[in-house]
Formats: structure tokens, sequence, C-alpha cells
């Protein structure tokens, strides 16, 4: 309250000869009726007036005549990177869940050799036809790939493959200081004028699924899963055909013991 007091008076003009402090807007004292000296008023708030910049009265004067005009917008802003921050939330929690097709490791041993029974059907002088479970694949990747870990911020750990119905996925743990990180690539496998094809239809990091677009651009996260499946990659070229199902597949080799 003394602050205002203090405040009040010092912008009141007082009066030389009787000393009744008047408004600062008088030019006569409102007491004696003797003419104020009006230099007597703190310069201070005309100086910053005369200073002033075109805008900044521009900005002064909105800022009077519509006070609430800065406060909503600051509302709208507030909300605005609220609801970026959720969304950033929502997207990095689905990247590091683990997917629900994403098989648990396994410590069994295997009772079947897969790329021993894969390589003799290669090797056939006829085409000859292999089935095998997701278990039996997975298995057999993980064995295989068990040593090939890598160094770099992103370390290798394992590859599994999903089999539904004409459609693959090759997924991909990886480990990013010390916290395991899923990610991998969904192909549709069909047969097209009388040639194997293999169609890009989507990926996924964690459980956030990636659009076939965007793949191209991502293709660096999964440079090691291609690397560690190169050997597997080269022998589906000797295939005719590849049947996909849901939990398993069947391979058709070309025959011939072609290389």
């Amino acid at each position: 309250m003394a602050k205002n007091t203090e405040s009040t008076k010092a912008a009141n003009l007082p009066c030389e000869k009787c000393g009744h402090e008047n408004e600062a807007e008088r030019v006569y004292c409102h007491n004696c009726g003797t003419k104020l000296d009006r230099s007597l008023l703190p310069q201070d708030n005309d100086k910053t007036k005369k200073d002033e910049s075109p805008e900044a009265a521009q900005k002064r004067i909105k800022k009077i005549t519509n006070p609430s005009g800065g406060a909503v917008l600051n509302d709208i802003k507030t909300a605005v990177s609220v609801l970026l921050y959720a969304a950033l939330a929502a997207v990095v929690l689905l990247i590091i869940q683990k997917p629900e097709d994403a098989p648990e490791p396994s410590t069994a041993l295997l009772e079947r050799s897969v790329g021993g029974d894969l390589m003799d059907a290669i090797d056939s002088p006829q085409p000859r036809r292999v089935d095998f479970t997701e278990a039996e694949i997975n298995g057999h990747l993980q064995q295989i790939l068990k040593s090939k870990g890598g160094g770099g911020l992103l370390e290798f750990k394992r590859a599994y493959v999903n089999f539904q119905p004409s459609a693959v996925h090759f997924g991909s743990e990886q480990e990013l200081f010390g916290l395991p990180v899923y990610s991998g690539v969904r192909y549709r496998v069909e047969q097209q004028g009388g040639k194997l094809t293999a169609t890009l239809i989507g990926g996924s990091f964690g459980c956030l699924a990636v659009h076939p677009a965007a793949m191209p651009y991502l293709d660096f996260f999964f440079q090691k899963l291609w690397t560690a499946l190169a050997r597997e990659k080269k022998q589906m070229e000797n295939m005719q055909d590849i049947i996909v199902r849901k939990g398993a597949v069947t391979l058709v080799t070309k025959g011939g013991a072609a290389p």
C-alpha cells in the first residue's frame, strides 16, 4: 500500500506558491489558482514514448485494446505443445514395446537339422519339396546367428521370422544401451508370370507400424539383419516356389544341383 501511495504522490504536481499537491493533468493550482510549473513532472514516460518504435507502439496499443488476445494465443500454443509431446511420448512407448509376434528365444536343442535338410534339397538333381515350421526356422536362425552380434551403437542379437498366408515377416532384436530394440520388415511372396516375387508391404519398430513408402529411408536399421541373413537369402534364389502358410513354409527347389 505504501508503494502505491508513493507512486501516486510522485505523479502529482506540487504548487510552488502554496505547496498543494495537484493532479498531474492540471495547469492551475486547485487550491490557490497559481499557474503550475509542469516542467517539474517526471519526463521518463514521455521520453520512452518518444523513443518507442511504431511497431512497439502498435503492439502496446493492441495489448491495451485487446488484453485477452495474448492470453488466448498462449493457451493455444500451450495446447499444441501438450499434444505434440503426448504424440511423441506415445510413439516412443510403441517403439520400445516388444511385438506380439516376436518369439521367445529357445533353449531347446533342435530335433531337426534345418540347414542340412535344406542343402540336401538344393543339391538334389530333381526338384525337391521341404516343409519347415516357424519354430524350426527360428531355432535354426537362433543357432547359426548367435555369434554374429557385431559392434556399434546397435548390437545385433538375433533374427526371427513369422509366417502368415502369402506373407513373411523378418524381424530382428538388437540392443541399445542394454535395452532390446525390435524392428522388422514384411514381404508378400507370390508367383507372378512363373517368377517368384517378394513385394515389400511394410515394416515395424516395436509395436509401431511403418508404411511401405517410408521403409527405403529406414533401410540402415536393417543392414545388420540382411548381413546376418545373406546366406539364407542366396539359398532362396535356388527355389522355384515358396508357399507360406500360418506358422509354416514349404520350399520347392529348382533341381539340377543349382550352385
